[in-house]
């Protein structure tokens, strides 16, 4: 059994506001974590209180989560990790630790460390991005008798440093494991990434290419180039009027062929941006191969990616008559594979005549008008 513990026991110094019952996205930070490890099917749910903490124990009352009270005054992180050690009873197996100002870790980060728990029982895991490492923390039972005997030094860093061969590092898609909300700043800083929290940032994309999928240089490339192009058909389609989340299709752009090499590859791409929490570029990114689409409608983000990803050839830009052409010779020897080309060609030329008609510009212009 694995149990989580919240660390919320902290006097909020630099915030000048009590970090747990601050809220962003209509949940307090404390809810927040609750919720996040009870969306990964985590039962066990413990938070350590201190600081104000009859303003926090009425709402654990009401979730039904239990309390461990921190009594000691300016309270470091590590008394607290200590005492949510000492609270954990003989059947626990391992015990995942995040403190209350970390509040944007994503659910799939979550579960790829559940995961990674459940064929390594005896490692402590540390989740990664970009080679920093963050937070939640997987610490097995087997080192909790370690942690207890710690003087202190260095914290809970100082306490696992022993044990530094039995640390796996876990690379995750997730900028979020290094942000810590301290400051006013940081506060008006989570409450804007909350609302964009449905997108992979640009860095978490290139942590999904290169570090979780780890995609060849030219499949790279070519995410890249097809993302640029469909930034500069969105931008021109938006001075237009036309309203394309932007970016919402370059992250798509930069993912929509992650899983190259599928027999199913904009299927199988989608299906692991859903899992990642990442449905709406998963939407965008199932329809780069094939789409229907309308010509009486107006242009729409998984139209944008289409076209982009037509418009590009390796990492080059081309006119998609002459992509299309190459694919002919290619792979147009039997019928069916033929069709599939001409369907694409027709449906990338309905794209292009709208692209053209809200812009009042010739494709080749568009794609031109700034550097790529």
């Amino acid at each position: 059994m694995i149990s989580a513990a919240v660390l919320a026991a902290g006097n909020s110094s630099r915030m000048g506001l009590f970090k747990p019952l601050l809220t962003i996205g209509g949940q307090t930070l404390l809810e927040r974590a609750i919720s996040l490890f009870a969306s990964c099917g985590i039962d066990d749910i413990r938070v350590v209180v201190g600081h104000c903490r009859e303003q926090i124990e009425p709402v654990l009352i009401q979730a039904g989560i239990p309390a461990i009270v921190n009594t000691i005054d300016h309270c470091d992180m590590f008394s607290s990790v200590r005492l949510a050690i000492e609270d954990m009873g003989p059947d626990i197996g391992a015990l995942i630790l995040l403190p209350v100002d970390i509040p944007l870790v994503r659910p799939w980060t979550v579960r790829c460390l559940l995961d990674h728990y459940g064929r390594n029982p005896d490692s402590i895991l540390v989740p990664s991005f970009q080679g920093k490492k963050g937070h939640p923390v997987v610490i097995p039972a087997r080192y909790f008798d370690p942690i207890r005997k710690w003087n202190g030094e260095n914290g809970l860093r100082g306490a696992l440093k022993p044990f530094a061969n039995k640390t796996l590092t876990l690379p995750v898609p997730d900028a979020n494991i290094l942000f810590d909300m301290d400051t006013p700043a940081d506060y008006a800083h989570a409450k804007n990434t909350w609302s964009r929290m449905y997108l992979p940032a640009a860095a978490e994309c290139e942590s999904i290419l290169r570090d979780i999928i780890g995609v060849s240089d030219d499949v790279y490339a070519h995410c890249q180039a097809t993302a640029n192009a469909a930034r500069t058909l969105s931008d021109a389609l938006n001075s237009a009027g036309c309203g394309i989340d932007h970016d919402l299709v370059v992250a798509a752009g930069r993912l929509h062929d992650m899983a190259k090499g599928h027999p199913r590859h904009d299927r199988q791409a989608a299906v692991m941006l859903t899992d990642m929490g990442f449905s709406e570029v998963a939407r965008i990114v199932a329809a780069h191969t094939d789409i229907c689409c309308a010509a009486d409608a107006p242009p729409n983000e998984a139209e944008v990616l289409y076209l982009a990803d037509k418009c590009v050839q390796g990492a080059d830009i081309v006119d998609p008559e002459e992509r299309f052409q190459n694919a002919m010779e290619r792979y147009g020897r039997d019928t069916e594979s033929r069709q599939r080309i001409k369907k694409r060609l027709a449906d990338a030329k309905v794209i292009q005549n709208k692209v053209e008609s809200a812009t009042g510009l010739p494709l080749w212009r568009v794609l031109n008008r700034n550097s790529i």
